[in-house]
């Protein structure tokens, strides 16, 4: 029952208007390179995680003058991680005011505690 209601508090939080995740991970600012490592080692820390959780990744929006942004390349990493079954799902920001995904990382398959 805890775990049911554990489930229950996240979709309402991701469902909410002003929560649209457990966690936030801001790359605004970072370079394709930086912004990337910032990704493998947040989806690295979850492997010993043992709950699911969610996340968003803020990027920099497009501006007239920004050129290309991060949204696309970042978009294509985040596939690639779910090709490997680290992330389970990921959906673009619906959000005006930024640009960037929410994921949700699994838990941990390591039931030992270590």
């Amino acid at each position: 029952m805890g775990e049911r209601s554990s489930q229950l508090q996240r979709l309402e939080r991701l469902l909410s208007a002003g929560g649209e995740a457990d966690y936030e991970l801001d790359l605004t600012g970072l370079d394709l390179p930086h912004a990337l490592a910032s990704i493998d080692r947040m989806v690295e820390r979850q492997r010993f995680r043992r709950e699911p959780r969610s996340v968003k990744i803020c990027l920099d929006p497009a501006t007239p003058e920004s050129g290309e942004t991060l949204f696309l390349p970042v978009g294509r990493h985040l596939v690639e991680i779910m090709k490997r079954n680290l992330i389970h799902r990921c959906r673009p920001l619906a959000n005006t005011a930024g640009a960037g995904f929410v994921i949700e990382l699994p838990a941990s398959e390591d039931k030992s505690g270590g």
